[in-house]
């Protein structure tokens, strides 16, 4: 069954959207930086992987606008909400997919279809997306959060992976939560977007001064809310502590090789897994399947 809905995930992805050979169906604009980890002194009390272990480990960072055009205007609304997916370390990586937005329109597979399909009529029948919005209160707000977004950097923003995660500490104890990639030092805009490249220009022009550094955030799962409900932000109030932080250091120099590289969120370390959704399998299969597609295999 997840199979077959994944399948009709990437159907409508691909539906909604003119997908060049090779390309991918979100998020197709993008750009690869590399740099590295380190996990904070107390990151192993409450995780027994190896990426919290303590050395430095390689990271490998892209930061995307949504959509399927490649080369997407970076001021166009259409570009919300930004993501960034990260690859820690070589043999046993964690790989993170998060994106600026924290919610998700749909809790489930059959819901997120709904919505993928109403979007892809709204052009033809734009009562479609009206009636989800009007009946759906996780697409209205998520199209709330949408228009409200304001992006001056990629590296003035914090990126949130949608599923709950498991980590399981040395003494087999369990902690249930979310975890994120938060910015340490927002960029201040003096100016406004400066074209359709700017977010790529502003990337450039901070790493070109020093590194861009992000902090990898754990909040357990708060009082009243239910891990499982990915349509639903978090109070960002409340209580999290900090595993690692990531230093971004240069840009790939050869940007055009992204579109052979993959980043698969179910690739995670032993002592740290997901704790489960109605959407999970199925986005997971997704992943793979636009993976396999646009990679020939």
């Amino acid at each position: 069954m997840a199979t077959d809905m994944s399948q009709a995930l990437f159907a409508a992805l691909q539906a909604g959207a003119k997908v060049a050979a090779g390309g991918r169906v979100n998020h197709a604009r993008g750009l690869l930086v590399e740099g590295h980890f380190r996990a904070t002194a107390t990151a192993p009390q409450f995780c027994m992987a190896g990426v919290f272990g303590g050395e430095d480990l390689r990271v490998l960072a892209r930061f995307s606008s949504s959509g399927a055009n490649p080369h997407i205007d970076q001021r166009s609304p259409a570009g919300e909400p930004r993501g960034l997916a990260l690859r820690i370390g070589n043999k046993a990586a964690m790989v993170l997919v998060g994106h600026s937005l924290e919610g998700f329109p749909a809790s489930d597979p059959e819901a997120f279809l709904a919505f993928l399909n109403a979007v892809n009529q709204r052009e033809r029948v734009p009562a479609t997306l009206a009636a989800q919005m009007a009946g759906c209160p996780a697409v209205a707000h998520f199209e709330e959060l949408r228009a409200g977004a304001v992006t001056s950097s990629f590296s003035a923003l914090d990126y949130h992976m949608l599923h709950a995660y498991r980590l399981i500490a040395p003494d087999g104890h369990v902690r249930i939560g979310r975890l994120s990639v938060r910015a340490t030092k927002p960029y201040v805009a003096r100016t406004p977007p400066d074209g359709p490249d700017y977010l790529d220009k502003r990337l450039r022009g901070e790493l070109s001064k020093g590194s861009v550094v992000f902090a990898l955030l754990f909040t357990p799962v708060p009082e009243g809310e239910d891990p499982a409900d990915i349509t639903r932000g978090w109070d960002p109030a409340a209580p999290s502590f900090a595993l690692g932080h990531i230093w971004l250091e240069r840009l790939l120099p050869h940007q055009s090789g992204q579109r052979k590289v993959a980043f698969d969120p179910a690739l995670l370390p032993a002592g740290i897994g997901f704790a489960g959704d109605p959407m999970l399998h199925a986005r997971l299969r997704a992943y793979r399947v636009a993976a396999a597609r646009r990679l020939g295999r």
